[in-house]
């Protein structure tokens, strides 16, 4: 028999010869019914507190094989609760899956917009700047089927031409303006795709001595048809900006961070650079300027006035000289727009 039968009887005949002992007391000495329960109570607990005393080492292993599988069925109840990753207890853990390459720009592919040398127009054929410049050391071929004179890429075109072709044949221009109608790729057919952040180029070269004139009218054709205009004084000149377009095209990223400059937003650094670049004007004279006059509007006023009040007051002013102020005051008193005749 095991250790838990044995221990169910005696519990059993215990309480039995408890419950026989009373009765016998009550019907001796006639007590109530009440105060044999109350005795029994007592006598259950504290057989409990007997029981509860720590046993030897060799018995303290049932109990906990016991403990162990309510435990297991809390586990199994609470088991469909959970999210499941895998169809059958059994199964393998899945390896993960490999993800597909992606296809990423590569930092060393070719950054330029267009093609890999110039494409020249073949009305360009017998231009002198094709020799006697940087285009010998570039490489360029001829193409018939471009809407302009010189094709960098498809944002950057130009168009060329010589001021004593242009006294001699004016509409010149136009037709070619007409041809090239604002394109930015080669095909007509996708000319009315274009947008309208193409870099359009009219490259004039001054081969004729009474110029002032033509480049007024030429500036304001280019004004009306959305051309800029670029001013070469020889044709190798000419030709040495359209090599430098190209090479340029090459390295965009690097030509974009060459021409950026600082620019200080801040009210004294920008008023700092703007009256330094008066001649034998430093940082120290616009510093003692502002402490006198506290701002621009005040100096200019203070500069450009002729009162004898205002010229002792600026001669007080440490390190500006007659010559300092005789600057300053012909740049406030000068006409903003300068037209004169150089002899």
């Amino acid at each position: 028999m095991s250790d838990s039968s044995k221990s169910s009887n005696v519990n059993s005949s215990s309480f039995a010869s408890i419950l026989a002992g009373v009765k016998r007391m009550r019907e001796e000495y006639g007590g109530e019914e009440q105060q044999d329960k109350e005795i029994v109570k007592h006598a259950r607990i504290q057989k409990q507190k007997e029981q509860s005393q720590p046993t030897p080492a060799s018995q303290q292993s049932q109990p906990e094989s016991t403990t162990s599988q309510p435990r297991t069925k809390i586990l199994e109840k609470s088991q469909p609760l959970q999210r499941h990753t895998l169809d059958k207890p059994t199964a393998k853990p899945v390896p993960p899956t490999k993800s597909q390459p992606q296809l990423r720009a590569s930092n060393n592919a070719p950054r330029s917009l267009g093609p890999s040398e110039i494409l020249v127009a073949r009305s360009q054929e017998k231009n002198p700047l094709l020799k006697d410049s940087m285009m010998k050391n570039i490489s360029w071929k001829f193409d018939a089927k471009i809407l302009s004179d010189y094709y960098i890429n498809s944002t950057f075109q130009i168009l060329f031409l010589s001021l004593k072709y242009h006294k001699l044949r004016p509409e010149y221009i136009w037709n070619r303006l007409k041809k090239l109608n604002k394109g930015s790729i080669v095909d007509d057919e996708h000319a009315k795709k274009k947008n309208d952040k193409n870099l359009r180029i009219l490259l004039c070269v001054i081969d004729i001595d009474s110029y002032h004139e033509t480049i007024r009218k030429l500036t304001d054709f280019c004004i009306k048809h959305d051309l800029s205009m670029v001013l070469a004084w020889s044709f190798e000149e000419a030709g040495n900006y359209i090599a430098l377009g190209k090479h340029f095209d090459n390295t965009p990223n690097k030509v974009s961070k060459s021409l950026q400059g600082f620019r200080k937003t801040d009210y004294n650094s920008n008023l700092v650079d703007s009256l330094t670049s008066v001649k034998s004007i430093n940082k120290t004279d616009v510093s003692n300027l502002l402490a006198n006059y506290k701002s621009f509007k005040e100096i200019i006023l203070q500069n450009s006035s002729s009162s004898n009040l205002n010229e002792s007051e600026i001669n007080s002013i440490t390190g500006l000289g007659t010559t300092k102020l005789k600057n300053l005051n012909s740049m406030f008193t000068s006409d903003f727009i300068l037209n004169k005749k150089t002899n």
